[in-house]
């Protein structure tokens, strides 16, 4: 996969932080060799799109900040470099021992009792959920960079599964799927799908 240089910047950083963090941004700095100015710029925008965060303040003296990968960020650089796939597992074993990350594989649905229990089983699972979610993030990628590519009927789906959550369509939806008997039909096959969805994951939580 050909990628740019910012990105292939971005690339070395993450790793960086995913190998030696929780780290600061001027060990990085040392680390990398690379322009101090160019690791603020990235170490600035991978922190305003939630692919690193603070796992470490300490206020005494100097303030000092030590980061470390989000799941998010895994998922990200997963998507863009191959070298990074290989790692992956690595990357697992360091980062459940950090209490912050496992928070947010708790918060995308991980079970504690498992990640503790059965780290093997774990990590596999983990390696399934970056790289489905690494292929969401190829897809919403390619229908930003594409979009009139798209089909009209995928992109109306897309779109107003986005906007039935703000509460001044809400009303403007549930008018649609009264008066167009179609239109409804649609939706309700659309629903059965997914009921019948759940209901096989249901079963397999059992």
């Amino acid at each position: 996969m050909d990628i740019s240089t910012h990105d292939k910047t971005a690339v070395e950083i993450f790793k960086i932080i995913a190998e030696r963090g929780p780290i600061t941004l001027y060990t990085t700095n040392i680390v990398s060799k690379m322009p101090i100015g160019t690791i603020h710029r990235h170490f600035k925008e991978m922190l305003s799109t939630e692919k690193i965060k603070p796992y470490k303040i300490t206020t005494k003296g100097r303030k000092k900040i030590e980061y470390g990968p989000t799941l998010y960020g895994f998922i990200h650089f997963y998507k863009i470099d191959d070298q990074f796939k290989k790692n992956l597992d690595s990357y697992f074993d360091k980062w459940i021992g950090k209490s912050q990350f496992v928070l947010e594989l708790r918060q995308a649905g991980f079970d504690q009792k498992s990640l503790e229990s059965n780290p093997k089983l774990s990590k596999k699972i983990f390696e399934r959920f970056v790289y489905f979610y690494a292929g969401v993030e190829e897809q919403l990628d390619y229908f930003a960079k594409n979009i009139s590519e798209v089909s009209r009927d995928i992109r109306w789906f897309l779109g107003a599964f986005l906007l039935v959550r703000k509460k001044e369509y809400m009303g403007v939806y549930e008018e649609i799927v009264n008066f167009l008997p179609g239109y409804r039909s649609d939706v309700s096959e659309f629903l059965e799908e997914i009921i019948k969805s759940y209901s096989r994951l249901k079963k397999m939580s059992k």
